[in-house]
């Protein structure tokens, strides 16, 4: 059973670092932020002042993160360096909106990202998985390695691709592809000195502002098109035909490029990296993956599958669900501080930072068994091990800000994984590395290097 410790009682604020030890500066300094704030977190407690380069609170149980997310969240906004650095990068999208603008935002795209509204998805989901699996039969025949990784990346890019453009980004994928790699390049950099600022001239801003300057030349001639009368059901005629409930008003063409925008580099980057995470268990977790294909063959059968079949595939949903806890893709955030505010008994003063970190919230031993087991049980529904605080797993946020494309993501990897894992089993190659690299999303860092072995 699952520890089920309370949080209605949040912990008691264990004091201050007056300057970061060497022990912590040394995984900064080796590029893993996740293991920095894991180290902080088992050293010092769920509730900690740290004092350095940068000033923060770093909260690590579920009734400070739910007060930071839900409760009082209306103290905190995003108004920090991290996200001015994405405006100043990437325009003032959903993800990093605040006050009128996000809430106008939210109410006008709502509507296109519901459970029922995500399903006209489901057949380009599938299409382009299947032709991920056209592709590998040569590849399985011939013994050859492969970074599954890699071919993660592309079928999501390709996903998100044709929801937004349709048949359009079949025309362009190469160049989109060039485009999200650059702003990955550049998203992955913590912003600490200056010269990584996107006003500073290196070359790999010369380079992001080159790509966004294309990027945003397609989107505006995508929208022109739909406007212009070019018929479609893509997320971008969606956008233009939305409505504000509250004034009637449609979008602007800047608010439309700019969601578009971050929907291709965040709506497929972090699919992407949960099912690069997902193959690394399976390997290393055969029993679970024999039940896994066990259910997707009892479900699916022998035909193609179908919308009907996604609720019926549970125990797949239970291993997505466990390899996100253990590698959360999105797995830090921050806040600012908009008014003084009290959190967990202390009194904490505008201007102050809080963040948390999922990878040690979704390990946390007073909420979970075993933590650092890869155990998809804990997911099974209506069991007690699934009746632990909601905010103790919020792999896709909490509150009012909480991800948007929650039933887009979840769909889109219960159907590529269905109907790769359908007819393929991925054996990690011996010279793979399981390692992780946590920049902007958690990703294995050198890649996952196997071979495909066809389902007999």
């Amino acid at each position: 059973m699952e520890s089920q410790q309370s949080d209605s009682q949040p912990p008691t604020f264990s004091g201050k670092l007056a300057r970061p030890p060497l022990m912590y500066r040394q995984w900064l300094l080796a590029g893993n932020r996740a293991k920095f704030f894991d180290t902080l977190v088992q050293d010092l407690g769920d509730f900690v002042h740290y004092r350095g380069l940068f000033s923060f609170y770093l909260v690590n149980h579920p009734s400070l993160v739910k007060q930071v997310l839900m409760e009082t969240h209306k103290s905190f906004d995003k108004n920090s360096v991290i996200y001015d650095r994405f405006r100043n990068a990437f325009g003032n999208g959903l993800v990093v909106a605040e006050g009128e603008r996000w809430r106008r935002a939210r109410r006008l795209m709502q509507p296109l990202f519901g459970p029922r509204a995500v399903e006209h998805y489901f057949e380009l989901m599938r299409d382009s998985a299947q032709q991920t699996a056209i592709r590998w039969e040569p590849i399985c025949q011939a013994g050859e390695v492969l970074d599954v990784a890699s071919e993660m990346n592309h079928v999501t890019l390709q996903i998100a691709g044709r929801a937004l453009f349709h048949d359009s980004f079949d025309k362009i994928a190469p160049k989109i592809s060039h485009w999200t790699h650059v702003i990955n390049l550049y998203s992955a950099k913590p912003p600490l000195p200056i010269i990584r600022s996107f006003w500073f001239p290196s070359r790999i801003n010369r380079k992001l502002k080159q790509a966004l300057a294309e990027f945003n030349e397609f989107l505006q001639e995508m929208i022109q098109r739909r406007r212009g009368g070019e018929r479609s059901t893509d997320l971008i005629s969606r956008l233009l035909a939305a409505r504000d409930e509250e004034t009637g008003e449609p979008m602007s063409d800047q608010e439309i490029a700019e969601e578009a925008l971050g929907m291709i580099i965040g709506g497929h980057e972090t699919s992407s990296s949960a099912l690069a995470w997902v193959w690394c268990e399976l390997d290393q977790h055969p029993d679970v993956r024999d039940q896994l294909h066990q259910e997707i063959d009892e479900v699916i059968g022998t035909g193609p599958l179908q919308l009907e079949h996604i609720p019926q595939l549970v125990y797949t949903r239970m291993v997505i669900e466990e390899a996100i806890r253990l590698h959360p893709p999105f797995w830090f955030e921050n806040r600012n501080v908009a008014a003084d505010v009290e959190l967990g008994g202390v009194q904490i003063s505008k201007g102050s930072v809080v963040v948390f970190s999922r990878y040690s919230l979704h390990r946390h031993p007073g909420f979970w068994d075993a933590p650092e087991e890869f155990n998809p049980g804990r997911f099974r529904p209506g069991s007690e091990e699934n009746k632990r605080s909601v905010y103790a797993y919020i792999p896709f946020g909490g509150g009012p800000r909480i991800c948007i494309g929650v039933h887009f993501a979840m769909m889109e990897l219960v159907v590529v994984l269905a109907v790769l894992a359908r007819q393929f089993k991925v054996v990690l190659d011996q010279s793979h590395r399981h390692e992780m690299a946590a920049n902007l999303t958690m990703t294995p860092k050198y890649g996952v290097r196997a071979r495909l072995e066809r389902r007999s």
